[in-house]
């Protein structure tokens, strides 16, 4: 890399991480693009260089939280499909842990701004991607349907983050996909196998 490209790979990265900051600190409602250029030390125009609104770099940010996630959808679809799925939905659960209460409360209240479906689509994609994967390796038979089915996990998934954004102190979102999938995820891939 040429030093111009390794000052703006730096730069970016300067931004990224002072808006994950801000985004815990303030909120995603009352952080804006001045607060995260004047506390990263760029200019706000240095900033559109990069994203072109807010939003952007929130997105930007889920897909490193879930990057880990999605370098293992192919192990994952090398497993027996419940246990490919409920180690998958574990896992992403465990991010949003990892990130804290704090930060989940700021991805629902991106999530559930009407312009912003990019998280729940991207979240969804990933799914339908380890799906599919266990279609084409045989794990699962070709006529799953692999958009109700995703649909379905990935409500029931976001469904767990709402109650735990809720109540901290009595949802643990990781047990409470286990349970999930001990009681309903064999019946739901049976027809499936």
């Amino acid at each position: 890399m040429t030093k111009r490209e390794i000052a703006t790979a730096v730069t970016r990265e300067n931004i990224i991480e002072t808006a994950e900051s801000l985004l815990q600190q303030k909120g995603y409602e009352k952080m804006s693009v001045s607060d995260i250029t004047r506390a990263s030390g760029v200019a706000k125009g240095t900033f559109y260089n990069y994203f072109n609104k807010k939003e952007d770099i929130i997105f930007e940010l889920n897909k490193r939280h879930m990057s880990d996630l999605s370098d293992q959808i192919t192990k994952f679809s090398q497993q027996d499909p419940a246990e490919s799925i409920r180690n998958y939905l574990s896992n992403f659960l465990q991010t949003i842990v990892n990130s804290q209460v704090n930060m989940a409360r700021q991805w629902v209240r991106f999530v559930t701004a009407s312009q912003n479906q990019e998280k729940w689509q991207y979240d969804n994609e990933l799914l339908k991607r380890l799906l599919q994967r266990l279609i084409d390796n045989g794990k699962l038979k070709l006529n799953t349907p692999i958009e109700e089915l995703s649909l379905l996990l990935i409500t029931e998934v976001y469904g767990i983050i709402f109650s735990w954004c809720i109540s901290p102190e009595t949802v643990q979102p990781v047990t409470n996909i286990n349970s999930f999938c001990d009681m309903q995820l064999e019946l739901l891939l049976k027809p499936y196998l």
